[in-house]
């Protein structure tokens, strides 16, 4: 049965300090597998509301079983070719796509490169960076979907290709994503075998390998900087370092809402909502570790956010030095076509707290989105646009 209810939204989020800018809107909430199209309640209540509407159910016994996994995967938005044009397929459409385009860590290996390691071949899953003493072996596979708000201006503003890329910042453009653009970030383990697979945990099998999903980010560009989320599956086997580092505060999922590693209850309000959804039971057992909304903290210091496989085992980034949205805000271009992956990786640290300017005028930011990043006129990749394109 659906439910309705009209809740106000205020101008002005007020969140950890962050005051980001939302529109004045009534909020009907007709269904829970239906996203929302502007702040609701609180950041953390918004983060769970978006998660559960691309986690509502759509097969339940073959791929794709959620509903992100019928989103594009973000190397499907970048062509290997541009010059024949962007063809981005309908997944529902494509027999290939209803397969997994799983891949490593951009990410790590950015940070391999920098450390002058050779990193693992592109299309490649990757040995974890730090594997946990119970997994020491530990492989660890990443996907990236965006919906189809995000897609969609990646490819109407002609940002799929480089020289596109530079086009934009040779005329000083304000890249802007629509609202409803939502990204999931998605880190995968595999498994040795199919039996006795970790409990409480979403498991997949592609052909004869079973991986588990043990890490999600999530980030919807409902307010001006974005809302930033971490998930987390409640398992000592998959997520042995979960909430160790930094905490987790979770004030409208989680009873009781802050914890450092035990596992916790879900709230009324949450259980009500993936039970309206009708999410299978595994979902349950995934937990917010934290949302973020700006860089800093109401006392001025950096912003914190991090999970524990995607940026701590996978990409080896200490949870200390870990703010995503920091790490996001350099994500830009220059008039040449040089990426801002080459400001990221001249920085002594990562990246926390209120980004440095861009180096001069000749250089636009791209919305927090990093993904833009592949878009090369050689169609190599991420780790080739760290000159002019790729050339």
């Amino acid at each position: 049965m659906m439910r309705k209810r009209l809740l106000p939204i205020v101008v002005g989020l007020v969140w950890m300090g962050s005051i980001s800018a939302v529109s004045v809107v009534d909020a009907e909430i007709v269904d829970p597998c239906t996203p929302p199209t502007a702040v609701i309640g609180s950041a953390q209540e918004t983060a769970w509301r978006v998660f559960v509407a691309a986690t509502c159910p759509v097969n339940q016994n073959q791929y794709p079983y959620v509903v992100w996994e019928n989103w594009v995967e973000q190397t499907q938005s970048y062509p290997a070719n541009p010059a024949k044009g962007l063809s981005i397929p309908n997944s529902l459409a494509n027999e290939i796509n209803k397969l997994h385009r799983l891949h490593g860590s951009p990410l790590t290996k950015a940070i391999e490169r920098q450390h002058g390691k050779r990193p693992t071949p592109d299309g490649q899953c990757d040995p974890a960076s730090t594997p946990p003493s119970n997994d020491p072996k530990r492989v660890i596979c990443e996907e990236v979907r965006i919906n189809g708000a995000l897609s969609d201006y990646i490819s109407g503003a002609a940002l799929w290709n480089r020289n596109g890329q530079e086009a934009a910042a040779t005329a000083g453009a304000n890249i802007q994503t629509p609202l409803p653009s939502v990204e999931i970030k998605a880190d995968w383990i595999q498994l040795k075998s199919c039996k006795n697979p970790p409990q409480d945990v979403h498991i997949e099998k592609i052909g004869n390998q079973c991986l588990a999903l043990a890490g999600m980010h999530l980030i919807s560009k409902l307010t001006s900087n974005w809302i930033w989320a971490t998930f987390e599956a409640q398992n000592s086997f998959t997520n042995p370092e979960r909430c160790q580092a930094l905490g987790c505060n979770d004030p409208f999922g989680s009873v009781p809402a802050t914890s450092t590693g035990a596992n916790t209850d879900l709230s009324a309000a949450l259980s009500d909502l993936m039970t309206q959804a009708k999410l299978a039971n595994e979902w349950t057992n995934y937990r917010l570790d934290g949302v973020q909304t700006d860089f800093l903290n109401s006392d001025g210091s950096p912003n914190l956010l991090g999970n524990s496989v995607i940026e701590g085992e996978n990409a080896g980034v200490p949870l200390a030095q870990s703010s995503c949205i920091s790490c996001h805000a350099i994500s830009s271009v220059k008039s040449d076509g040089t990426d801002g992956l080459t400001l990221l990786a001249a920085q002594s640290s990562f990246p926390t707290g209120t980004p440095a300017p861009l180096p001069s005028s000749d250089w636009i930011a791209r919305d927090f989105v990093w993904s833009m990043g592949e878009a090369c006129p050689s169609g190599q990749g991420l780790q080739t646009c760290l000159g002019k394109g790729g050339e």
